[in-house]
């Protein structure tokens, strides 16, 4: 009962500065600085890695349901991999800050 509570839902936020992840009521978050990233690109991910926080190749993967995800490759080649059922949605942002920051996407 208590993984629900903490894993129900996954809210991601796009600034100029950072992506934030928040599960749950925000206990669990993670954030990431716009900088920090060199690209960003539409990914599936693999049945196997399950939902919720997962250690993968390279990095991790935040997930709550699906095997849609945008991932993040970071400028220290590091990879985030964020599940979304809304993918194209959630790169446009994640391209718009970088352009903002002065950063390809």
């Amino acid at each position: 009962m208590l993984c629900l509570a903490l894993f129900h839902s996954l809210t991601v936020r796009v600034t100029s500065n950072d992506i934030s992840l928040e599960f749950g009521a925000g206990l669990i978050h993670k954030e990431f600085m716009v900088s920090d990233v060199e690209r960003a690109s539409i990914v599936r991910t693999r049945w196997y890695h399950g939902w919720g926080i997962k250690k993968i190749w390279g990095g991790w993967l935040y997930n709550v349901s699906g095997f849609d995800a945008v991932q993040l490759d970071m400028r220290n080649g590091k990879v985030c991999q964020i599940g979304t059922d809304q993918p194209a949605q959630l790169l446009a942002a994640i391209t718009e800050a970088m352009q903002h920051a002065g950063r390809p996407g």
